[in-house]
């Protein structure tokens, strides 16, 4: 016996109709979207009116702006001029020092000739051609580079020619032990007139002007000097104090 097949069976659902309710929720939904541009432009006017200036306003803003440039002029006027003098009282100061440095040395040289004298007026005179030794200065250059310069004079009166030898030696310490290093060896430039033994030939006086370079941790202390004439066996001897520089 053949199986009838019946038609599928749906369940329905009974939906109210209600137009009033979804006319009200697209009100809304539209009312709250005009709020929201609405709040959007009243805020964005409320900082467009804050941000702009009044004519009065913007007067006193630029009055204050202008006093403020001049004020910044005047300050950088007068740091120039502190800069400046601050300069020149240093340049001062150097020249200064430089002069009482010179002043010092010129001191040393004559009070040194004054012993000189004292020996040549002597009853036994060991230096009868008044050999002294003058102004004797020693000026940093670059580095440990110096600049040496050291004057030899006769002060006996006679118009004869000294000819002898010089003899220099620059005593220091190093390392806590005392070197001794001959000018020759301290000397740049390592010419003749720098010879171990500086040849002398002068009618009143002679410079000896070197470029020496000092070794690393030496300390100079004094200068030890001895002249010897060609004609005499004794040397003239000296020690001068080396020159300190602050």
């Amino acid at each position: 016996m053949a199986k009838v097949k019946g038609s599928p069976v749906y369940r329905l659902k009974l939906v109210p109709h209600r137009p009033l309710k979804s006319a009200l929720i697209t009100l809304l939904s539209i009312a709250l979207v005009l709020a929201a541009v609405v709040a959007a432009y009243r805020y964005a006017e409320y900082k467009a009116s804050i941000e702009r200036l009044s004519p009065a306003e913007a007067k006193a803003l630029r009055g204050q702006l202008d006093v403020m440039t001049t004020e910044s002029a005047e300050l950088r006027r007068e740091l120039a001029t502190y800069q400046l003098s601050a300069e020149v009282d240093r340049k001062a100061g150097e020249e200064l020092r430089q002069r009482v440095m010179e002043l010092r040395e010129e001191k040393a040289a004559l009070q040194r000739d004054i012993d000189v004298y004292r020996i040549m007026t002597s009853k036994k005179n060991s230096n009868p051609k008044g050999i002294s030794f003058g102004v004797f200065s020693v000026s940093p250059t670059t580095d440990s580079k110096h600049q040496f310069k050291l004057v030899i004079q006769k002060l006996a009166e006679g118009d004869d020619d000294f000819v002898g030898d010089l003899t220099a030696t620059v005593v220091g310490q190093q390392e806590g032990k005392e070197r001794r290093f001959s000018l020759h060896e301290l000397a740049v430039n390592q010419g003749e007139s720098m010879a171990a033994t500086i040849p002398l030939n002068f009618k009143f006086f002679q410079n000896i002007d070197t470029e020496i370079l000092m070794p690393d941790g030496f300390t100079p202390d004094r200068l030890e000097l001895a002249v010897k004439s060609n004609a005499r066996r004794n040397p003239v001897e000296a020690q001068l104090e080396w020159p300190k520089h602050k």
